[in-house]
């Protein structure tokens, strides 16, 4: 009995910590998504960008579209874009806190080298 508790009191933690990383895991693949777009935009204008965003959000099953992000393109053609979105732990569908995050990605245009 004391062995079955063991492995349940593990099995109860090891499920909490993936609740606890999965807002910080899908914020990591995100940033890496608003990058990709940040180094679209350098090279195309903010409407494109923002149809880039929404087609790539709907690709990897996001919840987001273009309109939700802003973005901004400097003479230079130095490109921001980014978001700030609210997220939760939750742990067998309850909220446990409530998080807010910001991601901000800066990409200068870099011309090709031959």
């Amino acid at each position: 009995m004391k062995k079955v508790l063991n492995i349940a009191i593990v099995v109860l933690l090891v499920w909490a910590a993936f609740c606890a990383a999965k807002p910080f895991w899908y914020r990591y693949w995100l940033g890496i998504e608003v990058e990709t777009a940040a180094i679209y935009g350098t090279k195309n204008s903010i409407k494109d960008t923002k149809m880039f965003l929404t087609l790539r959000m709907t690709e990897e099953g996001y919840g987001f579209k273009g309109e939700d992000f802003y973005i901004e393109k400097q003479k230079n053609n130095t490109t921001t874009v980014g978001i700030t979105y609210l997220d939760e732990i939750a742990m067998f569908g309850y909220p446990l806190i409530p998080l807010e995050f910001t991601i901000e990605k800066t990409v200068r245009e870099v011309a090709e080298m031959l």
